[in-house]
């Protein structure tokens, strides 16, 4: 049984693949094996494939059905000790296997680790650093940090996972999802296991063009991501999230995903999960849909009915009460202007607060969320 097993999904991946091999093959541990899952290429992969004879690779080529499809697959016939992922574009730093092993060796107090990295381009040229578009950095039961934000891990080449968790708990991957499997993935082990942070550089993130996150279609993007909060919202143990992380995670799908889809949250406004919070705080978030539908012109007609929803369960909500109030008064435009002008202020005393603090680098649109 090999130490490691690192599982490598390929579609049409000729381009990049033979640096990235190499970059396995110049590994100061060599106790390793590849399971390289060809996801039906078309180009000069197989080919290019064939030309390595080493016996620790494991190739499998099957009909194309996506990445997940592939890293499952991949995971089936894995036999090392610890799962470690290398996507076809990305390299690794010659001491990564090595250093992250021995990290889990060293610490039995953690089942999976991520490490720091680099982001590069087409040409291997250093672009910025994983940890850089990290909004922090949280080691142990990790769940509601990686529940709320796909860039808690950011990508899979930088983990490692012991594989008797994976294999003990049935984690997979979502074969439906194209993007954000890997955020799926690791919110569904890290209901289980205890993350660590190494904090040395062991791979290069490849962004390029052809990064699924921007390939994928725009309806794609949304579907997949709605796809995959909505198994959070209807898993058994949402509820046992702490009430700040059950907020965050309502104004993340009302406001950040379904913006300018007012018959999805009003859906989610009549699902269980929502009824379960306290009334001041599903009125707040009645109020915050409404009052951004009001700031950016999208349906006047339910951010109102919002407002007054939200009035309705909490006749102590003032902040609404006085919204409706200025409507009936001086007319929804005036209102509209009024808000706008109040938010600009706001957002001018929420930088002079942040002076000083350190925050999260924008991330890359084949970052986001977590795609290869």
């Amino acid at each position: 049984m090999p130490l490691l097993s690192v599982i490598m999904p390929v579609y049409n991946g000729a381009r990049f693949l033979q640096i990235t091999l190499d970059s396995l093959l110049a590994q100061s541990c060599d106790d390793w094996e590849l399971i390289v899952v060809d996801d039906g290429s078309t180009d000069a992969t197989p080919d290019l494939l064939a030309a390595y004879t080493d016996r620790r690779f494991k190739k499998i080529r099957k009909a194309n059905g996506g990445e997940a499809q592939s890293r499952n697959v991949g995971l089936s016939h894995a036999t090392g000790e610890f799962i470690a992922f290398l996507d076809a574009d990305d390299l690794y730093l010659p001491n990564a296997l090595a250093e992250m092993s021995a990290f889990l060796i060293a610490h039995p107090e953690f089942d999976a680790l991520f490490s720091d990295g680099y982001l590069c381009d087409e040409n291997e040229h250093i672009l910025s650093r994983l940890t850089e578009h990290r909004s922090g950095i949280y080691t142990g039961n990790i769940l509601e940090q990686i529940v709320l934000a796909s860039d808690v891990i950011t990508v899979p080449v930088c983990t490692l996972t012991r594989r008797a968790m994976i294999q003990q708990h049935q984690i997979e991957f979502d074969e439906q999802l194209v993007i954000g499997p890997d955020w799926d993935f690791w919110i569904r082990l890290a209901r289980y296991a205890r993350f660590g942070y190494l904090d040395k550089p062991t791979c290069l993130y490849r962004v390029h063009t052809t990064n699924i996150t921007r390939t994928s279609g725009a309806q794609k993007r949304q579907s997949d991501l709605l796809h995959g909060r909505l198994k959070v919202l209807d898993a058994d143990w949402f509820a046992e999230l702490s009430l700040s992380t059950r907020q965050r995670f309502f104004y993340g799908l009302l406001i950040d995903l379904l913006a300018r889809q007012s018959d999805q949250q009003q859906q989610i406004f009549n699902h269980p999960q929502f009824a379960a919070l306290p009334i001041r705080d599903r009125a707040s978030l009645l109020r915050q849909v409404g009052t951004y539908d009001l700031l950016n012109g999208i349906t006047p007609d339910f951010a109102v009915q919002c407002l007054h929803q939200a009035v309705a369960l909490n006749p102590a909500d003032r902040k609404s009460r006085s919204l409706l109030a200025i409507q009936r008064a001086i007319g929804l435009p005036t209102t509209i202007m009024v808000l706008r002008a109040w938010q600009q202020l706001r957002r001018g005393a929420q930088q002079i607060r942040s002076v000083g603090h350190r925050r999260a680098r924008p991330v890359p649109s084949s970052l986001g969320p977590v795609g290869s």
